[in-house]
């Protein structure tokens, strides 16, 4: 293992830890305070207006009191207030004379505190239901962390001479990866990216993407061409999906300032020049993976020192308006975020932000997102000065990175 791959699966693991354990101290502990003191707040309203009454007999309503700890914390919280229930309840009683026969007598009063603990039972029994599924949900949430660990690793924040940072917003609720894909591969060509996104959602679209990536980490390292790379890619995906499954793609080969990418029926690339956004355009857009057919070109660009580039999923492309279902303004808005003088991590967050303003938090799509920065050299070395200020497109039809005969058909 080189030195920077290992410092970046370091750096990977301390991103993780932290993201897990940002900001939870906090709020755990608002909810232990909530959890004790509402229940308790609500018996002593009751109790309170039970004694300034003379008229009205309310303390069958001290049931409220479990019934809400229930929702709110464990059973053994919920047994005490229910305890507390009955207990002040039968003080109360006392002192407001309900169990004499001007208030009832001692079988009214009784009716009411069996009531109360028939209630507090009750309320006993759903907090254990709840805390067991509780637990059970916390068991599943772990597993699917796990799983996204293993499809969607966090991405190295450097990559030889280039920095790099994604970020993943999924459509679904509460879930954390779906059918968009991304890897960052290090490989004696240069520093490979791939972004994707497989037709469909739910589950199966996850287990393609896990092929994909799978695939996609083993050939990066071993094939010298993009061009054979995706045709692997396109072989696993017919292999594991079915008839009508596919999975766009952009494949992209950085090394010493030489961008190579090849289009698999992907949205292009946005490169982020002078304060400027424009698209990465290949000259031959190949079809979906799994129905990959004919030539497969290979488009390359020359880049320049503070050139980032972004490559992402449709999501965010095809994010509408919450009012005016508007698409997103996606070429000003990577313009406005990646065109600032901060690190890529936070342009990302700035323009997930910007999209889920723009949706009121309602994707309708998921949302991958990878940029890569060739960042300026450091003041004390002069920078060789760039030929042109745009992009120079080079005809895929040239040589691969590293040609092999069978790179420029698909077999």
């Amino acid at each position: 293992m080189s030195a920077h791959q290992g410092a970046g699966r370091t750096g990977r693991v301390a991103a993780w830890r932290a993201a897990r354990s940002a900001g939870s101290p906090m709020a755990g502990l608002a909810r232990q305070w909530v959890a004790l003191a509402a229940p308790l707040a609500l018996l002593c309203t009751i109790l309170a207006i039970q004694l300034a009454s003379t008229h009205w007999t309310i303390l069958e309503l001290t049931v409220l009191a479990p019934l809400l700890a229930a929702t709110l914390s464990g059973p053994v919280l919920t047994a005490a207030y229910a305890l507390l229930a009955i207990f002040g309840s039968t003080l109360v009683g006392v002192v407001d004379g309900l169990f004499t026969v001007q208030g009832g007598g001692l079988p009214a009063q009784m009716v009411r505190l069996t009531g109360i603990l028939l209630g507090g039972v009750m309320a006993v029994l759903v907090s254990r239901y709840n805390t067991r599924r509780e637990t059970k949900l916390q068991n599943v949430t772990r597993v699917a962390e796990v799983a996204q660990r293993a499809v969607l690793p966090l991405a190295p924040t450097v990559s030889g001479d280039l920095r790099l940072a994604v970020r993943y917003e999924s459509a679904a609720t509460d879930a954390m990866v779906g059918g968009d894909l991304y890897e960052v591969v290090d490989s004696p060509w240069g520093t490979r990216l791939l972004v994707g996104d497989v037709r469909g959602k739910g589950l199966d679209a996850v287990r393609i993407a896990s092929h994909v990536l799978g695939c996609f980490r083993l050939v990066a390292k071993h094939r010298a061409g993009l061009v054979s790379v995706l045709a692997d890619l396109d072989e696993e995906v017919a292999d594991v999906s079915g008839l009508d499954d596919f999975v766009t793609a952009v494949a992209v080969q950085i090394r010493d300032g030489r961008l190579d990418m090849v289009n698999a029926g992907h949205p292009d690339p946005l490169l982020v020049r002078a304060g400027t956004a424009r698209a990465l355009a290949p000259h031959g857009r190949s079809s979906p993976l799994g129905l990959l057919a004919g030539d497969i070109d290979v488009t390359s660009f020359t880049l320049q020192a503070g050139d980032r580039v972004l490559l992402y999923t449709d999501g965010i492309a095809e994010a509408r308006h919450s009012e005016s279902r508007a698409f997103f303004p996606l070429a000003s808005a990577v313009t406005e975020t990646l065109s600032q003088d901060r690190p890529l991590g936070d342009c990302l967050d700035d323009l997930v932000r910007r999209v889920q303003r723009w949706t009121r938090s309602a994707l309708g799509d998921d949302v991958a997102l990878l940029a890569v920065e060739l960042p300026a050299p450091a003041p004390r070395h002069r920078p060789a000065p760039a030929a042109r200020s745009d992009p120079i497109a080079v005809r895929g039809s040239g040589p691969d990175p590293a040609p092999r005969p069978a790179d420029h058909t698909r077999t």
